[in-house]
C-alpha cells in the first residue's frame, strides 16, 4: 500500500474528486453534502492523502496573509480534516506541515508564519502536542502576550461572537463530530495533554473548538523534518558489491 500527501489548489479540483472526498467526510461527520461543498470553497488549497491512488482522507487550507500587531503572518489554517481509519498513524498532518514550509520557505525568510486551526477533539490538539515542542496554548508553555493578541484577534475575525478570548475556545452551533474514537474516557486523562485539552475546552462534548496556534520557527521546522524523514524515507539494506561502497535503494514517498 503507497500513500502520498499531495497538496493542490482548492480551485482545481474535479467534480468526481469532491464526490470522492464527501464519500469519506460524511462518515465522520454531521453534515450535509450542500454545506460540506460551501465550506469547501473557503479552502485555498487542499491536502490529499492518496491510498493506491484513491482520496483515503484530506485537510481544507487556507492560506493567506494577516495583519496583526502591525506586523504581516503568514497564515496556515487546517481545517475540514478526516482520515480514514486505515490511514491513521501515518503523520499526514505533519508531512503536510513539512510540504507547506518547502513551499514558502521564501515567505518565511520575511515573515512570521504559523500553523492554527479549532480543534475540536483532542487528537486534532495532539497533532500539535505529540509532534511540536512550541504550540499554543500549552500545559508546557505560557502563552507569551503578543501571541495571545493575535490568536485573539484571528478569533474575532473568523468567530466573530462564536469565539470567547477568555477561554481561547470557540463555540459550535452544535456537535459535528462522529467519530467515537474521539472520546475521553478517564484513562486518557492520564495523559497530560489530553487532561490539558478537556480543562481547557470543557465544551469539547459540545462540539466546541479550542483554538490552536503553531508558530513555524526553526525549532518546529526540525521536528517536522525529523516526522517527514521517518516516515517517508524508507532505507534498505546495503548491498555489498566488491571492492565498491555498499549501494543504498532510497524511495521517498511524497
Amino acid at each position: 500500500m503507497k500513500t502520498k500527501v499531495v497538496i493542490i489548489e482548492q480551485r482545481v479540483l474535479s467534480h468526481s474528486q469532491k464526490e470522492e472526498m464527501w464519500g469519506i467526510y460524511k462518515n465522520y461527520y454531521h453534515y450535509s453534502r450542500a454545506y460540506f461543498m460551501e465550506r469547501m470553497k473557503k479552502s485555498t488549497h487542499f491536502s490529499l492523502y492518496l491510498n493506491d491512488g484513491k482520496i483515503g482522507g484530506f485537510t481544507g487550507l487556507r492560506i493567506n496573509n494577516f495583519k496583526a500587531c502591525r506586523k504581516n503572518n503568514l497564515l496556515i489554517y487546517f481545517g475540514q480534516t478526516v482520515i480514514a481509519h486505515e490511514l491513521r498513524g501515518k503523520s499526514l498532518i505533519p508531512v503536510t506541515g513539512f510540504k507547506l514550509i518547502l513551499k514558502y520557505w521564501k515567505t518565511l525568510l520575511t515573515s512570521e508564519a504559523w500553523f492554527w486551526y479549532d480543534a475540536l477533539s483532542y487528537k486534532a490538539y495532539l497533532v500539535s502536542a505529540k509532534t511540536l515542542t512550541e504550540y499554543y496554548p500549552s500545559c508546557h508553555l505560557k502563552t507569551p502576550i503578543k501571541t495571545k493578541v493575535l490568536m485573539d484577534t484571528v478569533g474575532r475575525h473568523y468567530y466573530a461572537d462564536n469565539y470567547c478570548p477568555k477561554t481561547g475556545t470557540v463555540s459550535k452551533a452544535s456537535n459535528y463530530l462522529n467519530d467515537a474514537t474521539v472520546n475521553i474516557f478517564e484513562n486518557d486523562l492520564k495523559d497530560r495533554e489530553i487532561a490539558f485539552f478537556a480543562k481547557a475546552n470543557p465544551g469539547y462534548k459540545l462540539g466546541h473548538g479550542l483554538l490552536t496556534f503553531a508558530p513555524i520557527n526553526w525549532t518546529n521546522i526540525k521536528l517536522l523534518a525529523n516526522r517527514f524523514l521517518k516516515k517517508y524515507i524508507i532505507i534498505t539494506k546495503p548491498i555489498t558489491v566488491r571492492k565498491k561502497a555498499p549501494r543504498w535503494a532510497m524511495r521517498i514517498n511524497e
